[in-house]
């Protein structure tokens, strides 16, 4: 709905629209389109930025941020193999430009108790695009939250299959993965045809759980099977003046790439 939009920033007590207008940052407190008024969600629980952000210039260099975003992630989490690191760096780039894919892997971080799979939720929360964690998800709050705000979804701790097990919410996720697949909903307060609404569900997913998951959802999912941490200095608060420099360099990336054609990838697999 709201053009140029590149994130939200909380200025004066108020959660306002960054947008960029001809190689410029902006706030704006509402936007209006066809002579109605559109304003940002006020409690959305994500990261917002600080109107310090417009100071930061344009001029970046990606290989430094993708290094230190690298190093961010390896302070405070511990991952099996060291090519993890990498795939998870690249996915927080991949989150910051989501609009520019049809596909996005889910990110499946699996192991019994205590091995870091909240942790690794965690971090993620972080860094990635309006990033929401969730401790519990319904399937409400799936297709509405992400056909509205358009989050990278965390969920912890989550059971689909089983005793108490949520089919439905499985449903869902299968859908997160590919742009263009819709889930229907009947809404009894409308009546005849517009009883059923369709919903746009794709968006960046992570999956921290000691649970297993269906198969056709793994076959979408990148597999983490995490241990217990041998180095316990990972463990220390991650610094969240380090994370708020990486976020805000995030954010002027997705600014400078929002617009411009991104080159082909060369498959290297099928499927």
């Amino acid at each position: 709905i709201i053009p140029n939009l590149i994130h939200l920033v909380g200025e004066e007590g108020r959660t306002k629209y960054l947008l960029c207008k001809n190689g410029q940052l902006l706030i704006e407190d509402y936007f209006i389109k066809d002579d109605k008024r559109y304003s940002p969600k006020q409690n959305l629980p994500i990261k917002i930025l600080n109107p310090n952000i417009l100071k930061r210039s344009f001029n970046l260099d990606i290989a430094r941020l993708a290094t230190e975003i690298d190093a961010f992630i390896k302070s405070y989490l511990e991952m099996p193999l060291d090519s993890d690191y990498l795939i998870l760096a690249t996915w927080v780039f991949h989150t910051y430009l989501i609009e520019k894919f049809n596909t996005t892997p889910i990110l499946y971080f699996y192991g019994v108790k205590e091995t870091g799979k909240s942790r690794a939720g965690e971090v993620l929360n972080e860094l990635a695009f309006r990033a929401q964690r969730l401790t519990s998800l319904t399937e409400a709050t799936l297709f509405r939250s992400v056909e509205m705000f358009k989050p990278t979804l965390i969920i912890d701790e989550i059971k689909l299959l089983g005793k108490g097990g949520n089919q439905g919410l499985a449903d869902l996720i299968k859908t997160t993965y590919k742009r263009g697949l819709k889930v229907s909903r009947i809404n009894l307060n409308k009546n005849g045809e517009d009883q059923i609404e369709y919903y746009d569900t794709f968006t960046p997913l992570v999956i921290c759980t000691t649970e297993t998951i269906p198969d056709i959802i793994e076959s979408r999912c990148i597999l983490f099977t995490m241990q217990k941490n041998s180095n316990p200095q990972i463990e220390k608060m991650i610094d969240q003046k380090w994370a708020n420099d990486l976020r805000e360099r995030l954010t002027i990336f997705r600014a400078n790439y929002i617009t411009k054609e991104l080159p082909e990838a060369q498959y290297i697999a099928r499927g």
